[in-house]
């Protein structure tokens, strides 16, 4: 085993496996940032984009609405079209959680981890909310404040 795969796995091995109450903390926690930059989520209907002069504007898209869910989009659109991050969410809003269903399209984020074979379900969620929870650090700090257009 060379130094970099030696590595690897004692960092894997070393980190706790995360439990349902730490992932249940994340989902709590990426609710309430959810509601500051959006704070009219549960009636958004249609896609809606917060336009600024210095940084990449922030489209929100309306995926899916249910009853007391809703699937969403959250994404930057730069000049070629690209969408990055593009995290796509459900809020649900009966019991105020924020769960990532995939980041990119991709519903893990380190899909060249060398242990990823080992990695429990809740390690998984643990990973793609961590993501957003730090994207929507950068968003309130970026964007609070800022008013949502209808597109």
């Amino acid at each position: 085993m060379d130094l970099d795969t030696q590595y690897l796995h004692h960092l894997y091995n070393s980190r706790q496996a995360k439990t349902y109450s730490d992932v249940s903390q994340l989902f709590e926690s990426n609710y309430q940032k959810i509601l500051k930059l959006i704070p009219l989520i549960e009636q958004t209907a249609h896609a809606s984009i917060i336009r600024h002069s210095s940084c990449p504007d922030l489209h929100l898209i309306v995926e899916q609405r249910f009853a007391h869910t809703r699937i969403f989009t959250l994404t930057h659109v730069l000049k070629d079209t690209t969408h990055k991050p593009d995290i796509k969410f459900k809020v649900y809003f009966d019991a105020q959680l924020v769960e990532v269903l995939s980041v990119c399209n991709e519903t893990v984020l380190n899909s060249e981890h060398p242990y990823l074979a080992q990695c429990s379900d809740l390690n998984i969620q643990w990973e793609l909310n961590l993501f957003i929870e730090r994207w929507l650090d950068y968003c309130l700090n970026q964007y609070q404040g800022k008013s949502w257009q209808m597109l």
